[in-house]
């Protein structure tokens, strides 16, 4: 990973990124004392924490003062969960067990993806003389502070949502279906009541996961991202199993499949959108390894020449020597004297 150095952030930037991830972590519990009903509270959230990103970055210009926020918002969320486990152990006993709300999912999700989403739009539109080296590597540091927050909460949800939701039991039967798509075809036949949101769940959760290694590390190919997704699924469902704290169902391994699928196709999306903006000039954009301005040219000829199939090369070649060939040979005429 090779990020071009350039001007860190200030104390008093730093200080007011960490005020602005606090906001983050108040905010949607403040809104949802006003305003109660279902539904508004997460727009208002949404809204809410828009707005705050746009004044924010027009004030402090800076990618990594956005990245700074968000793990501020994430370290708090990692604390304060950590000690209500702790209270809640010495107060409640053994009939406390930590979880998060389906209020609290949701809003971690709004607040992590609105910051990183606007900063990656703002990026997108970046070209000519704003397309700077220090602005890219303040974007590469954003994209290192924003993935760290991300997975500070992920691991927080995977173990407390997906793996314990509840107390292990190691006294009653275990219970897997081994029926491939009878789980799906059951959500299907309850989507209203709660089918769609078993599929939406199980479906995306391996989609931050994916999307994250392939920013993290470019080399790695959309296959790999889905088989490190099931792998990691699979290794849910082994838990599950061993704790007995949920039904396995072979189904949720194709569901986590498909969330990988989703991370892979977000970000190779986001890259071609940048690549036809910069008239080819830039692959990767979410990327930690990025190339300097002064190095597009290179990369775009590099990629070309990737591009040429094996049989272009060797046709290119045999070209070259047959020119050679003529061009070292003299022209031969005969006459009518000349002996054969």
């Amino acid at each position: 990973m090779s990020v071009l150095p350039s001007q860190k952030l200030t104390i008093g930037e730093l200080f007011v990124s960490m005020a602005v991830g606090l906001i983050f972590y108040l905010l949607p519990g403040d809104l949802r004392n006003q305003v109660s009903t279902m539904g508004i509270s997460e727009i208002a959230v949404l809204v809410t924490v828009l707005v705050i990103c746009v004044v924010f970055f027009f004030i402090i210009k800076r990618y990594e003062a956005m990245g700074a926020a968000l793990l501020t918002n994430s370290i708090i969320i990692t604390f304060a969960f950590g000690f209500s486990i702790l209270n809640g152990v010495l107060s409640k006993g053994s009939e406390f067990w930590p979880g998060f709300t389906v209020y609290q999912l949701t809003t971690m999700f709004i607040v992590w993806i609105v910051p990183f989403l606007f900063t990656v739009i703002v990026r997108l539109s970046i070209t000519d003389h704003r397309d700077t080296d220090d602005s890219r590597a303040g974007f590469a540091r954003f994209l290192s502070l924003s993935l760290r927050a991300l997975m500070l909460i992920y691991l927080l949800v995977i173990v407390f949502v997906e793996i314990i939701p509840k107390a292990p039991d190691m006294v009653n039967n275990r219970s897997i279906l081994y029926i491939p798509f009878s789980r799906i075809q059951e959500c299907i036949e309850n989507a209203s009541e709660w089918g769609i949101r078993y599929m939406l769940w199980n479906g995306l959760i391996m989609m931050p996961l994916s999307f994250s290694l392939l920013v993290v590390n470019n080399r790695i190919r959309w296959w790999h991202a889905l088989f490190i997704s099931a792998a990691a699924g699979l290794t849910i469902e082994i838990f599950q199993f061993a704790l007995n704290t949920e039904t396995v169902y072979v189904d949720d391994l194709f569901l986590y499949i498909a969330g990988g699928l989703i991370g892979v196709i977000i970000k190779s999306l986001i890259d071609r959108i940048r690549y036809k903006i910069t008239k080819g000039k830039e692959r990767h954009m979410l990327c930690l390894d990025f190339t300097p301005v002064s190095g597009q040219r290179e990369v775009v000829e590099v990629y070309e020449e990737e591009q040429l199939s094996d049989e272009e090369l060797i046709l290119d070649d045999f070209d070259e020597e047959i020119d050679k060939t003529l061009e070292d040979n003299k022209p031969v005429s005969f006459t009518g004297t000349d002996e054969i």
